[in-house]
């Protein structure tokens, strides 16, 4: 019997005219979009490719094992008996120990077949202890026809290993230009996507994603046949360190394309500036506005209800919010003022109530289903087009990042009985640190105070004294009673973020410069799609293909994600905080009730 790697090998040697293309310019029909039903066309063609394929994608550990340390990395799984396609700087070289997980959560252990990276060659084999499984495996393409304006589905670990297993994110793009060493390409990638494969339309692998640029459009891998040529060398664990190269370049390694922000003729962007997307969000368009911060926008409000309300970023707000009216401007340049009737720390979400509120309320579609490769599209104000995106995922969980959280800034251990009986009173913390420059220190608390309650609440322990300050957000000011000694005092503090020790200030994460939200994380369940949404477009709907509002973008996540709230999870927050404000009842509009009561 023929081993399979040697027929997968030897298939892999043969290219077909057939897998160059069909008579249009590069690999797929899709040259022009020029409608909303052939964009239609193509997002069932993205869907499924997704949905078959991301089966084949692993998660590629290097030392350190499931519990941290070393590396990580993806891969592509090439042969039903366990042979993996990745990037050479994710193998490293041939004969190292491997562990991959699967998109269903099985762990697997094999080691390096050949490896290279060297300039833009940067591709590797891994083999696979299969245990007796068959395995999912994607078929390898060609690289050959493909041309600038070819659409592809990129998929990756991105950010490394997740909580939780689940299957990669997907990533919409297009080929921006491609040469026989190097494929140019603008669906994001970020760390960890390393080793992807990036699909065709026909759900063949035509290239493994390397590297990724400064912008989130300028992206590069290493064009499927450059691994093909190496496949023999590859599978005898032969480095390509150790052959001879001609015409190797390794001085070139960062990622630059001529495709600027607002798109170029063959990229993504320019399907956006054709299509009469503007046309599809108009209805969701007419309930946004920008809340403004002198002549700037500062951040979107959407408008839920005939009363009034709208919904927004909070921490996007202007500062000195909490004192004063905002300053809200519609698309069509109407200006009016509201002001913070309520918020929640968790979701960042804030309420406000407009004064002589004209603007027509959002349609939201509750209970949407959301796939991987669906069309997600942001509306923007402005004389800027709609954004185009793309779902990641159906859904992904967005766990808080403690260090970006509220901050009081004190460490406590719970207060003795002689501490009590001189107070009279039997629930209170004592301070035994307070941290210099935080919300605390600022406020005055001293080292010995007795903390009693905030904003009138007894406290419940110390885990009780962090789950009140969690559900607050940065910004937020609490009333502090504390005893000092026989004396009460009522203090006032403004939560802040934690102070930057041993790490870089600012909002980061992954390869990247590009501007992320100052709270980008703690929301629970997100939809996650690939539409390039900034810091200040935050607070606006996403609406998918038919017009829908499925969700609210509440963060810029890194260079490749924005990350939105379901319709669910979003108005379940905002009846609580309507209700507790105290102003009248909200009867939110929705797709099955379009008249505001």
């Amino acid at each position: 019997m023929i081993p399979l790697i040697v027929i997968l090998l030897t298939a892999t040697l043969q290219t077909s005219s057939a897998a160059v293309g069909d008579g249009t310019r590069g690999q797929d029909p899709f040259d022009d979009v020029a409608s909303i039903d052939e964009m239609r066309t193509l997002e069932g063609d993205l869907r499924a490719v997704a949905l078959r394929l991301r089966p084949t994608v692993v998660l590629i550990r290097i030392g350190g094992g499931r519990m941290g340390g070393g590396s990580s990395g993806t891969g592509v799984l090439i042969s039903s008996d366990g042979l993996v396609a990745t990037c050479g700087h994710v193998g490293g070289s041939a004969g190292v120990r491997v562990d991959v997980t699967l998109s269903d959560g099985t762990e697997l252990h094999g080691k390096t077949l050949g490896q290279a990276n060297i300039g833009k060659l940067d591709c590797g084999l891994i083999q696979l202890n299969t245990e007796g499984r068959d395995l999912p495996s994607a078929p390898l393409g060609t690289s050959t026809g493909l041309a600038s304006g070819d659409w592809l589905v990129s998929m990756g670990f991105t950010q490394g290993p997740p909580d939780e297993p689940r299957p990669s994110l997907v990533r919409i793009g297009r080929v921006l230009r491609i040469t026989p060493e190097e494929m140019l390409f603008d669906a994001p990638i970020d760390a960890g996507d390393s080793g992807g494969p990036s699909f065709n339309l026909r759900g063949e692998v035509v290239a493994i994603n390397s590297r990724c640029g400064q912008s989130p459009w300028e992206n590069a891998a290493t064009p499927v046949d450059r691994l093909r040529e190496r496949m023999w060398e590859f599978r005898d664990g032969i480095d390509e360190s150790l052959l001879t190269l001609e015409n190797s370049d390794d001085s070139e390694r960062g990622v630059r394309t001529n495709f600027a922000r607002n798109g170029s003729e063959n990229g993504r962007m320019a399907v956006q500036r054709t299509l009469p997307f503007d046309e599809i969000v108009a209805n969701a368009r007419a309930s946004m506005l920008n809340v403004m911060d002198g002549k700037a926008a500062r951040v979107c409000a959407t408008v839920i209800d005939g009363d009034g309300h709208a919904v927004t970023k909070r921490s996007q707000l202007p500062s000195g919010w909490q004192d004063g009216d905002l300053k809200l401007e519609s698309a069509a340049g109407d200006h009016f003022t509201a002001r913070v009737i309520g918020s929640d720390g968790p979701l960042d979400l804030a309420v406000l109530k407009i004064d002589n509120c004209t603007i027509a309320p959002i349609q939201w579609t509750h209970d949407a289903h959301i796939a991987p490769g669906q069309v997600l599209l942001t509306p923007r104000l402005g004389q800027r087009s709609a954004a185009l995106g793309f779902a990641a995922i159906e859904s992904r969980e967005s766990d808080r990042d403690w260090s970006s959280g509220p901050y009081l800034g004190v460490r406590t251990d719970e207060a003795t009985t002689a501490d009590r009986e001189l107070i009279g009173t039997s629930p209170a913390l004592k301070v035994v640190e307070v941290v210099p420059g935080a919300a605390a220190a600022a406020a005055g608390v001293e080292v010995g105070d007795l903390l009693l309650s905030i904003d009138g609440k007894e406290l419940s322990g110390r885990m009780g004294l962090r789950r009140m300050i969690a559900d607050r957000a940065v910004g937020d000011r609490v009333a502090l009673e504390i005893a000092r000694g026989e004396e009460r005092l009522h203090l006032a503090a403004t939560l802040a973020k934690r102070p930057a020790v041993g790490r870089t200030k600012g909002t980061t994460r992954g390869n990247t410069t590009t501007a992320i939200s100052d709270v980008s994380t703690g929301f629970g369940s997100v939809l996650a799609h690939d539409g390039i949404v900034w810091p200040e477009q935050c607070g606006g709907p996403i609406v998918n293909l038919d017009g829908q509002a499925v969700g609210l973008n509440i963060a810029r996540f890194d260079r490749t994600a924005t990350h939105a709230l379901s319709v669910e999870n979003l108005m379940a927050a905002v009846e609580k905080i309507i209700a507790r404000s105290g102003t009248v009842e909200t009867h939110p509009a929705s797709a099955a009730d379009p008249a505001p009561r």
